[in-house]
């Protein structure tokens, strides 16, 4: 009699071991999170998701290079808070698309690029000399934004001619930054915008009404009106 319950135990035994060993297996470790995601002002909630879990699709995804820097904070156990830093696009080119972190971004070969440029108007770059002012022309729009000027905001086309003028259109208005544009002069571009922040600020005219800014000139500022 004793045997036989010594041998019914050690079956209930080895059924329940079993049972906790196929519960093992099949149990899913990883916690659902309800994600909360702020700061993301243009990369979609799924690809930052996709981001931080480091899912290989993530690498064809053009919003996902926005992504500058990101914080989690679990605030329970299936929630968490994920703070989110852009790198905002400043301009393009043919190559590549210039973010605000300084990094260059050769956006075509995203499949969805076009989709970028339909949720954000990005200024176009267009040189047509053999001075590279890139790293300037990223100064110039982190100039503007920095001091929210409002031309900024309708902000299309840049443009470095084949004999060096540097020009760019905002809206109906023209800008004339500098004549002719040179590996010695080109760090005075910065400074022609800082004059041009000052001008917006100072002057009364609706800049809707303005089609034309030269700043070629050291000490002054010419506009044309429409």
């Amino acid at each position: 009699m004793n045997h036989k319950w010594y041998i019914l135990i050690k079956f209930i035994i080895i059924g329940f071991i079993i049972v906790i060993g196929i519960d093992y297996i099949n149990f899913d470790f990883k916690i659902s999170n309800s994600n909360h995601v702020y700061g993301n002002s243009l990369v979609p909630k799924n690809v930052v998701i996709s981001h931080i879990e480091k899912n290989d699709k993530i690498d064809k995804d053009i919003f996902s290079s926005i992504i500058e820097d990101f914080k989690i904070l679990q605030v329970s156990n299936n929630q968490r808070l994920i703070l989110i830093k852009e790198s905002t696009p400043q301009f393009y080119d043919e190559r590549n698309i210039y973010l605000s972190s300084g990094v260059k971004v050769q956006y075509r070969e995203y499949s969805n690029f076009k989709s970028l440029f339909d949720k954000v108007m990005i200024p176009k770059f267009e040189s047509r000399s053999n001075v590279d002012i890139s790293e300037d022309i990223l100064d110039l729009v982190k100039l503007l934004n920095d001091n929210n000027n409002p031309l900024l905001d309708k902000l299309s086309y840049i443009e470095l001619s084949e004999n060096n003028r540097l020009s760019m259109q905002s809206g109906n208005c023209v800008v004339v930054v500098l004549d002719d544009v040179s590996n010695q002069n080109k760090k005075q571009i910065s400074q022609k915008i800082k004059i041009l922040n000052e001008f917006i600020y100072q002057s009364k005219e609706n800049l809707d009404n303005i089609e034309n800014i030269d700043l070629r000139w050291d000490d002054r500022v010419f506009i044309k009106t429409i």
